[in-house]
Order: C-alpha cells, then sequence, then structure tokens
C-alpha cells in the first residue's frame, strides 16, 4: 500500500513540476533563443555585406592602381 502511495504523489510531483516548467521556465528559454537565431541571422548577413563591399572596394583599388601606371 505504501509503494502505491509513494508512488502517486511522486507522479503527482512530477506532474506538477513538468506543468510549472512549461508554464514559467519554457517560455524564457525559448524566447533567448529566437532571439539568439535572429543575432545570428543578423550578423551573418552583416558579414556577407562586408565581404561584397570588400570585394568592390579591391576592385575600385585595382582601377585606380591601373590608371595610375597607365598614366605615368
Amino acid at each position: 500500500m505504501n509503494i502505491n502511495l509513494t508512488l502517486i504523489a511522486q507522479l503527482a510531483s512530477f506532474a506538477v513540476f513538468v506543468w510549472f516548467t512549461m508554464k514559467f521556465v519554457w517560455p524564457p528559454l525559448v524566447r533567448a533563443l529566437e532571439e539568439r537565431k535572429v543575432q545570428i541571422a543578423d550578423g551573418l548577413a552583416a558579414a556577407e555585406r562586408g565581404a561584397h563591399v570588400k570585394e568592390l572596394a579591391e576592385q575600385a583599388a585595382k582601377e585606380k592602381l591601373h590608371e595610375a601606371k597607365l598614366q605615368s
């Protein structure tokens, strides 16, 4: 009889723990993960834009260097 009562009490405690976790712990964790995902995506997009700007600057520098060599 004690085993059954203990088992029921443990199940009830676990159910309360799961409810508490789903109600108060899980939403902030999911929100933090989503914010981090957005930050990472923004960082990757900025890196791609930076690489493109760098390529354009290198190309412009090569063109100016070529023009300077032709003028001299």
